[in-house]
This record gives C-alpha cells, structure tokens and sequence, in this order.
C-alpha cells in the first residue's frame, strides 16, 4: 500500500483482485475517511482496523467498484454517493449526484464532473483543493479504457474535461495497467522522450512492486497518446491530420483494441 499526503489529505492506494485499486483517502486533521470504488469489503475493512468510513465514492456501476458497498456501510455507517444516473446500479446509494454537485469531506469540497466513457453515467471526482482526481475507468497511465455505452465523441469530451485541469493535479485511476499501456504507447510515438522515461519508471515500479497510480496530469499531457491526439505526432502516425479530436481519439481507440486481441498480456481494460 503506498500514499501520497497534499492538503492535509492522504490517500492509500490499496491494490485489489487482479489489478483493481481501492483509495482509503483521510483527512489528516479529523480523521475522516472515505473510500473510492471498493471492489471488495475484506481488504477495506482489514486496512481501516475498526475505523469510522464517512463516504464511499463510487464513480460507476461496474461491480469490481461497488460490490464492496454493502458491507462497508453495514458495518461502518458509511453513505454512499455515486453518479444518479446509475443509481438502481449502485448497492446501498444514498445520494445520486451530477455535474456541478459537491459533496462535503471534512470540509474538503468535492466536485462532481460528468465523464461518459466505458458507462454512460460514468462520473469522476475532483477535489480542487487538493489537486485530487479520482477518475474511476475513464483514464489510466499512458491509456483511457473503452469506449463501451458512451459514444466516442462524448468519451473525448470526458477527456478533454480531464486536459483542463491543473497539470499537477494527481490522478487516481482504478486499474493498474500501466506497463500493457506502454506497450501500446510507444508504438504510437516511438520517439516521445517523456513516454520513454515513463517506460523506465514504469520497469522499476514493477521491480519494487509499486503501483504506477497515481500520476500527474503533466505527465499524461505528455506521454499518454490518449491525451495527445491533437499533436501532430499522433495524427500523423495515424494518418489523420485533418481530423477533428474526437476522430482521432476513436481511431486510437480502435487500435488499441486491435493491439489487445494480438497481445496475450493485454487486459480487459
């Protein structure tokens, strides 16, 4: 388990299952805790010791995010806040919510931004103080996941939202894919010194068994070809320099599932 502390917050990263990731976030100062998309209750309950949860977040329905609700809360007294449109999805929901919504943390405000990607209702949160963002299945390092119920050029604009925050925002994505995500990077732009570098810094992690979440929005804005399909290394090793974004992104896309049925390392991502 490893942490990061900003803004008097701190979050552990809780590995879970295959390659899921459960956040315990707490704020220093009061102790409150809430946990984003518990995929299970056990390990949750076993890293908290009998501890008070304030707020499960869930940013979707998928059951690897939720199936843990029910008996955190049960045992906890935790509420439950995920996206309303998923709502008769979510085990034990309290408070559906939407875009423009905030949700109160220890006086930590929490901003609820609408991402339709892989669910349509898929949302993510973003504690602007902090430079948080919790951002479920809709982007991981150096990859985005797949575009399932949402269109492409809704997906892209998820992703764009996500652009526009604070370079160094820190990003909590759900999976750890990061080293299968390189793969397929780097055949997009062989040459990207940054992706490179991420490439090397992804090997280590891996060596040290450390999680490759969160990362920085800088360095996504750099390396992650997801992030990068305006630039013309991207668009023009995909042949598409007159395209608008969203063509690019679905292009990309449709690579990278192409890549994943050839690779048997690939993940269902």
């Amino acid at each position: 388990m490893s942490s990061e502390k900003r803004s008097a917050l701190s979050v552990k990263v809780l590995p879970i299952l295959e390659d899921n990731y459960v956040f315990i976030v707490e704020d220093v100062k009061t102790g409150a805790l809430a946990v984003v998309d518990p995929s299970e209750a056990g390990p949750v309950l076993d890293a908290i010791d009998g501890r008070r949860v304030d707020l499960i977040l869930n940013t979707h329905h998928h059951w690897d995010h939720v199936s843990g609700n029910t008996e955190i809360k049960r045992k906890t007294g935790a509420r439950v806040i995920g996206p309303a449109a998923e709502a008769d999805d979510i085990p034990g929901i309290d408070r559906g919510v939407l875009e423009g919504d905030t949700i109160d943390f220890a006086g930590h405000v929490i901003q609820v931004i609408d991402v339709p990607s892989n669910t349509i209702g898929h949302i993510a949160f973003w504690f602007e103080g902090a430079r948080l963002l919790f951002s479920g299945d809709l982007i991981f390092h150096l990859g985005a996941g797949r575009v399932q119920e949402a269109m492409p050029a809704q997906m892209w604009t998820s992703l764009d939202k996500i652009r526009a925050l604070p370079p160094e925002t820190l990003i909590y994505s759900s999976h750890e894919y990061a080293a299968d995500n390189a793969r397929f990077a780097v055949t997009i732009e062989p040459d990207n010194t940054s992706l490179r570098q991420q490439i090397e810094l992804i090997e280590k992690r891996q060596k040290a068994g450390i999680p490759n979440v969160p990362s920085t929005l800088a360095t996504e804005l750099a390396a992650n070809p997801f992030l990068r399909v305006d630039q013309v290394s991207v668009r023009s090793r995909l042949d598409c320099k007159e395209n608008a974004n969203w063509e690019v992104f679905a292009k990309l896309r449709r690579m990278k599932d192409a890549f994943r049925e050839l690779n048997d390392h690939w993940p269902p991502a």
